[in-house]
């Protein structure tokens, strides 16, 4: 699970260094939030799969993926003249898509907290030792 929240990570880092004006720092946070969004999608989708969540949340997380990469693409160093406006607004629009993923997480443990949340390969362990 710690896996899940480096995309935010990476993006906060990315606005956080676009703010401070190393516009270049940012570009590599966001090339670095872009494998690890396409890994949070994934994840996502393989909750859908085991039944652990409904559709929405892989798309919202690849919704975060398309904007990581749009950012990426419109601020790279082939654009002279500084860092668009839309490439930071993209940012902040995967931060939000991130915190609601976050969000839903939360209400979904709190109303239902019998259901435990367990690793495949912890299963697939406790299977293998039955």
């Amino acid at each position: 699970m710690a896996r899940r929240p480096l995309p935010a990570v990476f993006a906060f880092a990315a606005l956080v260094a676009d703010l401070a004006g190393a516009h270049g720092l940012a570009l590599v946070a966001l090339l670095a939030a872009i494998p690890a969004g396409f890994v949070l999608t994934l994840d996502c989708f393989a909750d859908v799969l085991q039944e652990r969540c409904g559709a929405a949340r892989p798309l919202v997380a690849g919704a975060g993926l398309v904007l990581l990469v749009f950012s990426a693409t419109v601020r790279s160093p082939a654009v002279v003249g500084g860092v668009p406006r839309i490439a930071v607004s993209a940012i902040v629009v995967c931060l939000l898509l991130y915190a609601g993923l976050a969000v839903s997480v939360l209400v979904v443990a709190v109303r239902h907290p019998r259901v435990r949340v367990v690793h495949a390969e912890l299963v697939e362990s406790d299977r293998l030792a039955a």
